[in-house]
C-alpha cells in the first residue's frame, strides 16, 4: 500500500516550480525593462558643462525632474563668460531653490514677451525683455500700440520710456 509520505513526495514533483511559474507569467515588457538608474542619458549640452564627472548622478537626477528647466540653464549658460562655473554655481544644491524661483520668472517673461511681439507683430527683442523685467506693463502698450497701424514698434517704443520717465 501507499505510504502518505510516498503519496506526497508524487504529487509534490508533479507542481511545476515557483519560479517556472513567474517566468511564464512575464509579459514582453517586463523582461524588457530594468530598474537602472543610469539609463537617463545627460544630453550632450549639460555634459559639455560638467566639470566634476563625479556629479553624473546628480544631473541624472536633475534631468529627470526637470529637464524644461535645466536646459533652459544650459541655455543661459553659453551667455555667461565661464559658462561652466555658472551653471554648476546655480545648480548647486544650497542655489537650487532660488534657482527654481528664477527660472518660473523667466518662463513668465518669456512667456509675455512673447505675447507682446506677437501682438505688435514683429519678433521678440532684447527691448520688449527689458521692459517686462523692468515691470513696464507691456501688455497695455501693446494693444495700445497695435491700433495705430504702421509704426507700432516705434508708438511702443514710445508709450514704455515714456511710463518709465513719469
Amino acid at each position: 500500500m501507499n505510504r502518505a509520505s510516498d503519496v506526497l513526495a508524487g504529487r509534490f514533483r508533479q507542481r511545476p516550480s515557483l519560479s517556472s511559474l513567474i517566468s511564464k507569467n512575464k509579459t514582453s515588457i517586463e523582461g524588457s525593462a530594468s530598474n537602472n538608474i543610469t539609463s537617463i542619458k545627460i544630453p550632450a549640452e549639460v555634459d559639455a558643462l560638467i566639470d566634476n564627472k563625479a556629479y553624473y548622478n546628480k544631473f541624472r537626477k536633475l534631468m529627470r525632474e526637470y529637464p524644461r528647466e535645466i536646459m533652459a540653464l544650459v541655455e543661459l549658460a553659453h551667455t555667461k563668460a565661464q559658462p561652466s562655473r555658472w551653471f554648476a554655481t546655480v545648480t548647486a544644491k544650497a542655489n537650487w531653490d532660488r534657482t527654481l524661483k528664477f527660472l518660473s520668472e523667466l518662463f513668465k517673461v518669456r512667456e509675455l514677451a512673447e505675447r507682446v511681439a506677437k501682438k505688435l507683430q514683429t519678433a521678440v527683442t532684447g527691448f520688449i525683455y527689458q521692459q517686462v523685467w523692468r515691470g513696464v506693463n507691456v501688455e497695455r502698450w501693446a494693444d495700445t500700440a497695435a491700433e495705430v497701424g504702421e509704426h507700432r514698434g516705434k508708438y511702443f517704443t514710445w508709450l514704455c520710456r515714456r511710463e518709465l520717465a513719469s
